[in-house]
């Protein structure tokens, strides 16, 4: 059976061979050496997103701390490429020595911005450019779609499910989001202590299909539950399954446990919703909870909360791992800059539709009145008035900034959210936030693709 399981140590190949081939003509030709620049960003925003959210750091700032190659590896290199001496020694010295800038996790971003700004000898920059774009790609998706869904439920309690992931890695990136976004996971992640009873998300219809009754399912569950979690009422018949969580409910309130609640996972929500509650009520059950599943998305959700839904808890399982909206970001990693005589010296790319701005970049975010009303991507030594969001994280190989907890990622995001205009996050309306070029980013860049032209093209 083959082993795709990565461990930390296996991370330092996550690279391509091209990458490590061409590191050995940069080794040889006496770029060894060499300061690259190069910028990870999104180049487009996906139609139906109106601001993206950064995930990964961390990730990436661990692997960068790790980076390097064990002596298996190393004779795999040897083997595979047959590198020289030289070359073999300089990849078995091999760490990241670089300096990384980035916009603290949990930021909100928008297309072209820098998000992650590499400084490294071009060798360490390029073998580490797949790691970094994999880490990003996946989790600010999972990051940007999990937002959506959060505040389409206006407040009340969201619930993530992982039936239906692309793979073990994507749930448990995933889990760690919902930790951060303050949901509810129903995956046992020891990892991120996802302790907020996990056992009590409910039950599911195989469990009601074992017993002979659907009410002896229910009475079985909610007494060994004591009561937590909710009941998945419509295995069979939906108003008939509410019936009978009454009845099971009302018979364990008489040894003083209160059922949670019940679970719905097909048909009309808003309908079955609605009369589900006017069932309990009457039936002395007010505190009994409605916890809404059936393939919800943020559309979804928002359909039900513009109907006022009696839903208590809103789950998403499918749509917010796979997400089919907006299923790909188009993560870029582009050299802006080499270091020639302690000179950086800009560099761009010109294919059409797809040229990339030059230098060593910052992104200056702009604030009036307690509001953000615009970004201005810039010179990294530019005097523009607005907070700068890439920060250093790690400088000549080494972290010079605490990575934040979860709860600290989640506290930023929330706080950063609220000097944004509300109707940034409107789920059916596509909202632009203003994103400048800078006189002198601008001033560069013509310089730049006019030496370009001149020294290559004509």
């Amino acid at each position: 059976m083959t082993n795709d399981l990565l461990t930390k140590e296996d991370l330092s190949l996550f690279t391509s061979g091209t990458r490590l081939t061409l590191g050995s003509i940069y080794f040889q030709e006496g770029f060894k050496d060499t300061l690259a620049n190069f910028d990870l960003l999104v180049r487009e925003m996906p139609k139906t997103r109106n601001y993206l959210v950064f995930g990964g750091l961390e990730h990436i700032a661990r692997y960068l701390q790790n980076l390097k190659f064990n002596n298996e590896q190393l004779k795999w290199l040897k083997a595979q490429f047959n590198f020289s001496p030289d070359e073999m020694g300089y990849f078995k010295n091999f760490r990241f020595s670089g300096d990384m800038w980035a916009m603290p996790e949990g930021s909100l971003f928008f297309p072209n911005e820098p998000i992650i700004r590499i400084s490294a000898p071009i060798i360490e920059a390029q073998i580490i450019e797949m790691f970094l774009i994999n880490a990003v790609y996946l989790q600010t998706a999972l990051a940007s779609k999990l937002a959506r869904f959060v505040c389409a439920a206006n407040g009340k309690n969201v619930v993530l499910g992982f039936n239906r992931s692309y793979g073990i890695d994507a749930a448990m990136k995933a889990t760690r989001w919902s930790k951060i976004f303050g949901a509810q996971t129903s995956l046992a992640a020891y990892n991120f202590k996802c302790d907020d009873d996990i056992h009590a998300i409910g039950i599911f219809h195989y469990f009601v299909m074992a017993f002979n009754s659907e009410l002896e399912a229910f009475r079985k569950y909610i007494k060994y539950s004591r009561g937590k979690g909710y009941v998945l009422v419509d295995t069979y018949d939906t108003l008939r399954g509410i019936k009978n969580f009454i009845k099971a409910a009302r018979e364990i309130e008489k040894e003083g446990v209160k059922a949670t609640g019940i679970q719905l996972d097909s048909g009309d929500l808003y309908e079955l919703s609605a009369a589900a509650r006017k069932m309990l009520n009457e039936a002395g059950l007010s505190h009994a909870k409605i916890f809404a599943m059936s393939n919800l998305d943020e559309w979804k959700v928002a359909a039900l909360e513009k109907k006022r839904a009696p839903i208590d808890v809103y789950a998403g399982v499918t749509e917010l791992l796979t997400p089919t909206d907006a299923p790909t970001l188009e993560v870029v990693y582009k050299l802006s800059a080499l270091k020639d005589k302690n000179q950086w010296m800009p560099k761009m790319k010109l294919s059409s539709k797809k040229i990339s701005l030059p230098g060593r970049k910052q992104v200056f975010r702009i604030e009036k009145h307690g509001q953000y009303i615009g970004d201005v991507i810039g010179l990294e030594n530019e005097k523009i008035r607005g907070k700068k969001l890439l920060v250093p994280y790690i400088k000549n190989g080494k972290l010079v900034r605490k990575l934040p907890s979860l709860e600290e990622i989640h506290k930023y995001y929330e706080r950063e959210k609220k000097k944004f205009k509300r109707e940034l996050f409107a789920i059916d309306k596509k909202v632009k936030y203003p994103v400048e070029i800078s006189a002198e980013l601008n001033k560069m860049t013509a310089q730049t693709k006019k030496q370009i032209q001149k020294q290559f093209i004509n």
